[in-house]
């Protein structure tokens, strides 16, 4: 009789373990099915990113780079030019012991002629001699793109797409890599060069999932 009872005992405790057991497992299952339900509600609470792009424009004929032949001597302060234009090309001089060792490209100027070759000169008076800059012409494409949202987004999550080729990242525009943040309500206004003398005629921007294209005009 005493076996018996013993055994009934024994019995019972291993039911309730195995209950307990089944207990805790629906208990975790049940917990990470909370969080990842939360996990999912959160996510889709975040803002998606709104913005238009305002605009997009071909610039033919720009000066899109320059070559230093020879920086000269003893020049001071000053600006050049596109030599014997009319064009609105306009750059500051940088200035090491009076010999020219850049620019800051202040326009970048548009419609001069492909055929043509150009050079750059100083305008105004300027003791400096022997300068000699030759410049490049290509296609610069110039957009702005406005945050409509209401919260800010980096550049460097933000890439564009010209005519289905190659990204393009917001933080590397022709000046090179100048990441920034786009606040609500803000225009970022960016340029880059599309390549030779090829014009643009359609791009994409996708910024946080989201996507807008537009034609270039």
């Amino acid at each position: 009789m005493e076996s018996e009872m013993g055994s009934v005992a024994v019995g019972a405790m291993v039911v309730g373990t195995s209950l307990l057991v089944v207990f805790a497992l629906a208990m975790a299952t049940l917990e990470a099915q909370v969080d990842d339900s939360i996990a999912q509600i959160e996510a889709s609470a975040q803002p998606v990113a709104q913005f238009t792009i305002e605009n997009a424009n071909n610039v033919e004929g720009a000066v899109v780079s320059y070559t230093i032949n020879n920086g000269g001597a003893n020049y001071t302060a000053g600006q050049v030019e596109v030599n014997g234009s009319a064009g609105s090309f306009l750059a500051d001089l940088v200035i090491s012991g009076g010999t020219v060792t850049g620019l800051n490209i202040l326009d970048h100027g548009s419609s001069y002629l492909y055929t043509s070759s150009y050079f750059l000169e100083v305008t105004g008076p300027n003791l400096g001699t022997n300068l000699n800059i030759s410049a490049t012409l290509g296609n610069l494409v110039y957009l702005n793109v406005t945050n409509d949202g209401s919260t800010d987004f980096s550049t460097d999550l933000a890439w564009l797409f010209t005519d289905g080729g190659s990204p393009i990242n917001l933080s590397d525009g022709h000046d090179g890599y100048q990441p920034t943040l786009i606040f609500p309500g803000e225009t970022f206004q960016f340029y880059y060069d599309s390549g030779a003398q090829a014009t643009a005629s359609r791009l994409a921007v996708t910024i946080d999932g989201q996507t807008k294209a537009v034609r270039v005009l």
